[in-house]
């Protein structure tokens, strides 16, 4: 490994951004420039002119002439335009200009004006031309530290007027010419087309400030035709570093500005992070550093700040590891704010950690135009080896579907109908129970009645009547006690949630309207309650005085009716121990008859309904979860197209019925119904039909749709009523047997597709990643994407896809591959060193920017030497 690089006087450079520059500026220096009507006479009104058209960066390129460069770099002088010297030279093929960096000295040009034959005395004249082409005087500037561009290419004395087609070609493929300007902006598509294959050579477009009608230069035409660059700075090594990479950082229309939601910022205060900042790029960022140097805590933190870690239902081991590493490189108390933006909205997320409980997100700002109905800033991320667990789990890959679908509407619908069914299962369970118990009494009835019809023939017919009328209100009077207490209760929690300062400020009017209302609701609740005590005593009291009158005129009646059966009983045959059982059978037959009323006309009635009701929630849930996957299978749909081929998704039916069959088996403990019995029933059968078929006893319509044997059917129900688990038994109706998804991925696009469950590791992961990185247009924040990839698939997928989706979604990477930073061309490389006991910024910016390049170096290749010796033993490949 190649030894880490001296320290740098690293600055903390700006990401790469697109800046406007005007590469082709001629001043009064050129004699073929009018000053009377050219519009400017001095150096500082050429700079506020171009700073007023809106450049960012200038080239002064004057005919053979050096003459007023050094006079522009001083006009510039602490304004926000950066001026490049230069010239534009007549070759002995036609225009060519000649650009250096900021700050070259005139002196510098004039002695290549020499070099290439235009002697001093010649400077400036406009006729004189070189003896070298294109290509020859290219070959001294970029020698001398310059860039060469041949002027107007489609226009006179440009290179595309060149008579001879070999001798273009030859031009545009040499290594010296560093871009090609056109005037006509369809040109550039013929450019392309003529050298692909063989170059990708940047295409620019400048004024020559000309404008449009003149024929003349015109300082008002400064600008009018422009080019936009990416670079950290528009300087001339940020300008040779997009002209390396024009398909991303050179374009000859005005960039957009970006609509997405991007993260502007992540400051943390106290840890192993404490003090440091970060600044990102709305476009890809990168996180370069050594082990333990924080790239993937700084991960870890922006989805802390955000509330959106690890599923720790879906994934227990990975957000077992990210707690772990909070709780390690953080202090209690620690904070980390993230700031974010969409077009002109703006919003500061603050959350503290502490360990034994941190608190809730804090939002500042333009929140209701950052957050969605979840009342959360959506990002999509994956901690370190969390897409491998995305690859290897169903779950995980529904749940990159859901990622940018707004699930809230089922989120509220499916829990408030699987409560409901709860509820009413709970009712169905009593009622069955009681109808049960019910049915087990009545079967006495019979014996009862019979024994009655013996004991009456030994009694006078009207005592009998008498004693029965008694009896049956025995059974109303006798239990007439107390009515329990009585209390109006109702859902006032609610009403916390307002007690806290309004999210929107606002909106902290409506806050205290809410507080208001539930405020007075729990006023009037306490106000029934107190009336219902009362009248409750009141109740009470006169319900025990009415049951003991009814005792005290039953005691009259038993007594007068002893009496008369003492004077019947004259042969002494036991009429008094008869009657006392005559009593009691007469008793009994009351309480079974108000039982077997309550069974017609209440419970049974009760059931009916109830299961009747429960039908329709059945129904709700149903439809909420087939409107979920109807908006899943659109999603689906909109990714398969933007995923070019090389993933295909498909919806399966609901065919995930693990924990079906949990419950199953949990209910059947005891019955000695063996598992293949269950799986079979499982298999075939759904928790909705199975449930229903029991509730309506309907055991030929089970064996008739799973195959299984009446038996065992019979003995599953029976079982779940012995057990006294219906309840448990109804519950599986709300189970979700979850959408299934089949992922199918290609390698190229004349191979079959494969199903990911057999596909190799690397392969697995590859797919993940590219159907996370194919919608959506929020932040994407991966730890390692490289993780378990094969080398060339991380330049042929995921470094393809990537440049394709320039512009339309951020992108945070912390990383060690070089493709993902060089190749993907990363607009921000921050990257980390640290100490024993803290982590720090060493250095930001984009590649072009010397310290970045030396960095990248080091932390992705080891070091030049390293990087030499790879090159030198693979290079002959390349030959």
């Amino acid at each position: 490994m190649g030894s880490r690089p001296a320290s740098l006087a690293t600055t903390r450079h700006g990401p790469a951004r697109f800046w406007a520059v005007d590469l082709h500026v001629h001043t009064p220096a050129s004699r073929d420039v009018d000053v009377r009507t050219y519009g400017a006479s001095e150096p500082r009104q050429i700079v506020d002119a171009a700073i007023a058209a809106g450049l960012h960066a200038i080239a002064v390129t004057d005919h053979n002439t050096a003459d007023w460069c050094d006079r522009m770099t001083e006009a510039a002088c602490g304004t926000t335009l950066v001026v490049l010297p230069g010239l534009e030279l007549s070759t002995a093929e036609g225009h060519l200009l000649a650009i250096w960096e900021e700050g070259t000295p005139a002196q510098h040009l004039e002695d290549v004006l020499v070099e290439l034959g235009v002697l001093r005395p010649d400077h400036g004249e406009l006729h004189k031309a070189l003896e070298k082409g294109f290509t020859e005087a290219a070959k001294v500037i970029t020698t001398r530290g310059g860039l060469a561009i041949p002027a107007h290419a489609d226009r006179e004395k440009g290179l595309l007027r060149l008579a001879v087609a070999d001798r273009i070609s030859q031009t545009l493929l040499d290594d010296a010419i560093g871009a090609v300007e056109m005037v006509d902006i369809t040109e550039a598509e013929r450019i392309k087309a003529r050298l692909v294959g063989r170059r990708e050579l940047a295409v620019i477009r400048s004024s020559d400030t000309t404008a449009p009608g003149a024929s003349t230069h015109v300082l008002h035409g400064i600008g009018h035709r422009r080019t936009w660059i990416k670079a950290s700075r528009p300087d001339l090594c940020g300008l040779r570093h997009a002209l390396a990479d024009p398909a991303l950082r050179v374009s000859l229309e005005e960039p957009t500005a970006p609509e997405h939601t991007a993260i502007e910022s992540v400051t943390v205060t106290g840890g192993f992070l404490d003090g440091q900042q970060f600044r990102f790029s709305y476009d890809l960022n990168c996180l370069l550093g050594g082990t333990g140097a924080g790239k993937s805590l700084l991960i870890e933190l922006v989805r802390f700040a955000l509330d959106q870690q690890t599923d720790a239902g879906d994934f227990p081991q990975v957000r077992k590891e990210v707690e772990s590493r909070l709780k390690y490189a953080l202090t209690s108390g620690s904070t980390v704010e993230v700031v974010l933006t969409r077009g002109r909205a703006r919003c500061l997320v603050r959350r503290a950690y502490f360990e034994d409980g941190s608190t809730q997100p804090e939002f500042i700002g333009d929140t209701e135009q950052l957050t969605g109905l979840s009342g959360r800033i959506a990002i999509t991320g994956f901690s370190q080896s969390e897409v491998i667990e995305y690859a290897r789990t169903p779950v995980g890959r529904m749940a990159l579907i859901d990622a940018a679908l707004d699930l809230t509407e089922f989120e509220m619908r499916e829990p408030e109908a699987v409560t409901r069914l709860n509820e009413n299962g709970g009712l169905i369970s009593s009622l069955e129970n009681k109808i049960t118990q019910t049915r087990t009494r009545l079967e006495t009835l019979p014996e009862v009645e019979k024994r009655l019809d013996e004991l009456s023939g030994l009694f006078d017919g009207e005592t009998i009547k008498m004693q029965s009328k008694w009896s049956a209100e025995k059974a109303l009077f006798e239990p007439l006690v107390g009515i329990p207490e009585l209390k109006v209760i109702a859902r006032t929690d609610s009403g916390e949630r307002f007690r806290v300062p309004a999210a929107i400020v606002d909106n902290q009017d409506l806050y205290q309207r809410a507080q208001a209302a539930y405020a007075q609701l729990r006023d009037a609740i306490e106000e029934t309650n107190a009336q219902l005590a009362q009248v409750l005593l009141v109740v009470n009291k006169e319900l025990a005085d009415i049951r003991q009158v009814w005792i005290e005129r039953y005691r009259q009646f038993d007594a007068e009716l002893a009496e008369a059966v003492s004077r019947i009983d004259i042969d002494n045959r036991g009429l008094a121990a008869l009657r006392t059982r005559l009593i009691e059978l007469q008793t009994e037959k009351a309480k079974l008859d108000a039982q077997q009323t309550q069974l017609n006309d209440e419970f049974l009635p009760s059931l009916a309904a109830a299961t009747s009701y429960r039908e329709e929630l059945i129904a709700e849930l149903i439809e909420a979860r087939k409107a979920r996957r109807r908006r899943r299978e659109d999603r689906i749909k909109a990714l398969n197209k933007l995923m070019g081929g090389i993933v295909r998704i498909k919806m399966l039916p609901e065919n995930d019925d693990s924990a079906y069959l949990t419950d199953l088996t949990a209910i059947a403990k005891g019955s000695r119904l063996r598992g293949p019995v269950l799986q079979l029933i499982c298999k075939e059968s759904t928790p909705v039909k199975l449930v229903r078929s029991f509730l309506a006893d309907d055991v030929d319509g089970v064996c008739a749709a799973t195959g299984a044997e009446r038996r065992h059917v019979e003995t599953l129900f029976e079982h779940v009523r012995e057990k006294g688990a219906i309840e448990e038994f109804l519950r599986m109706q709300t189970l979700d047997l979850h959408d299934g998804l089949s992922v199918e991925f290609r390698k190229h696009a004349n191979d079959g597709y494969v199903a990911i469950e057999r596909l190799a590791h690397g392969q697995k992961c590859t797919a993940i990643l590219i159907i996370a990185l194919a919608d959506g247009n929020d932040p994407l924040i991966i730890d390692q994407p490289e993780d378990a990839l094969h080398a060339p698939w991380i330049e042929e997928y995921l470094v393809a896809k990537l440049r394709d989706l320039r512009g339309s979604r951020q992108y945070i990477f912390a990383t060690r591959s070089p493709g993902l930073v060089v190749s993907a061309d990363a607009e921000m490389i921050i990257t980390l060193t640290s100490d024993a006991t803290n982590g720090v910024v060493e250095a930001t910016g984009s590649l072009e920017r010397h310290d970045l390049n030396t960095l990248a170096l080091y932390h992705l290749e080891g070091g030049p030497i390293p990087f030499k010796r790879r090159t030198v033993k693979l290079g002959s490949s390349m030959m």
